[in-house]
């Protein structure tokens, strides 16, 4: 039984329909894409990527989200596609206050989710290092947690959650982190959307572990004060559909991320964007279906909603191609004074996964363009991001991205974590592996 099957069985989640209205910038917000001989120019690519990022952080129901749904929204109504969106409810993740205290000196840091807040005066207690060999020393305190990480490797997210969950059942009032990764910022960690931990939780970046560590030593004590509104708010999955008959082809990219998200989801969106504007002008007889999902950091929520109701049939369905996170990012190399050095070179923190009835053509296509040109065979198991979903429920055919960059779930993922020049040979693969299958059907 696929994941589809027992979902259904056990009922399928309510999604509330969205009308919207007019879309916020429909008129200047159109990407040059749509009245372009060549959607997937870099200079269209990477301004709707700057478009992306201007909107703000992209968390689900801020306003740079729903900016962002009405956005696309608009660019492909003008193209011709009938539009729906609805609803994606998720904690609100933003705070009013995230810091840590000691003395004179004060470190403003990250919330990290789920959350969970002090009272206004915050918790006050001894900063004491966690290690699960001697866990109740962190009873009655606040536990310093730092996972360290091979140099090149991902921030180790699933080892800090794991921590979290640790410190607090031994007792723990609340919870410090310096999470390793290559930037030494914050590393927002995604959170399964029904996820609860009662204690807080403070994510300061690697960069302040020195300090971190002589507060530590020190045994002096430390306040921790983390606020805000809590509660739910709403963002959008965004589906446009062009196309009376024929089997569909579908085009999917998760939309928000707790920052900005210029490497991990820019070059996605604008690809999006760029291959709705070709597909219309594409002479296959099948049916194009692009999304766009909200609720990706609460650990692919929009995506299991999209799944559940309203993604067509396996059987329906000639194609999919996911484009996920990170694979139109640039490189940074990480330096022995901790600091990361940017190149002008394709992220190889990426993978592409593809089912045997298109590998040749992936490799074909991308060919010369770093790890993307050996693309992995589709392997349930290895799969990652909302890809896995599509392999899950068995679709026939198709493709997906993932990936990290060094500026992965950072404040400082901005729009120059990519460029023009890498983004543009990316999309105009992408475009002649979906035509080179669908001249097949």
């Amino acid at each position: 039984m696929n994941r589809r099957e027992l979902m259904a069985g056990a009922g399928a989640l309510a999604l509330a329909g969205c009308s919207p209205a007019a879309p916020a910038g429909e008129g200047a917000g159109v990407a040059a894409a749509a009245g372009s001989a060549d959607p997937f120019g870099g200079a269209n690519l990477m301004a709707d990527v700057e478009a992306y990022v201007g909107f703000g952080t992209h968390r689900t129901g801020s306003p740079g989200d729903l900016a962002t749904s009405d956005w696309l929204a608009g660019h492909w109504r003008t193209l011709g596609y009938e539009i729906e969106q609805t609803e994606v409810e998720a904690p609100n993740a933003d705070t009013t206050a995230a810091r840590l205290a000691s003395g004179g000196e004060t470190f403003d840091g990250f919330a990290q989710p789920p959350l969970a807040f002090t009272p206004e005066a915050g918790v006050t207690g001894k900063l004491i290092r966690w290690d699960p060999a001697s866990a109740s020393a962190v009873k009655g305190a606040i536990a310093y947690i730092h996972v360290p990480r091979p140099a090149g490797a991902p921030s180790p997210a699933a080892a800090y959650r794991e921590a979290f969950q640790k410190s607090a059942a031994a007792g723990a009032i609340g919870a410090v982190a310096a999470v390793s990764g290559p930037s030494g910022e914050v590393v927002a960690i995604n959170t399964p959307v029904a996820m609860a931990l009662h204690m807080p939780v403070l994510q300061l970046g690697e960069k302040l572990k020195a300090k971190l560590d002589t507060l530590a030593d020190a045994g002096v004590e430390v306040t921790l004060t983390i606020s805000g509104p809590g509660g739910a708010r709403k963002g959008k999955n965004t589906i446009a559909r062009y196309g009376a008959e024929g089997p569909w082809v579908i085009i999917s990219t998760p939309q928000s991320g707790w920052f900005t998200c210029g490497g991990e989801r820019g070059p996605g969106i604008a690809m999006s964007r760029a291959l709705a504007a070709w597909a219309i002008k594409q002479p296959f007889p099948v049916r194009w279906l692009f999304i766009a999902t909200s609720g990706h950091e609460w650990t692919d929520h929009g995506a299991h909603l999209f799944h559940t109701n309203q993604a067509p049939e396996p059987g329906e369905t000639a194609f999919w191609w996911h484009l996920g996170a990170s694979f139109g990012a640039r490189q940074y190399d990480e330096t022995p004074d901790g600091s990361i050095a940017q190149r002008d070179t394709p992220n190889i923190g990426r993978a592409l996964m593809a089912t045997p009835d298109i590998l040749p053509l992936c490799e074909g296509a991308f060919a010369g363009q770093p790890v993307i040109d050996k693309p992995m065979p589709a392997d349930v198991a290895k799969a990652l991001g909302e890809f896995r979903l599509v392999l899950e429920e068995g679709y026939p055919s198709g493709a997906g991205f993932w990936g990290f960059n060094a500026k992965f779930h950072t404040p400082i993922d901005g729009a120059d974590s990519t460029t023009p020049e890498i983004m543009e040979p990316i999309a105009r693969a992408i475009a002649d592996v979906i035509a080179a299958k669908l001249a097949t059907l």
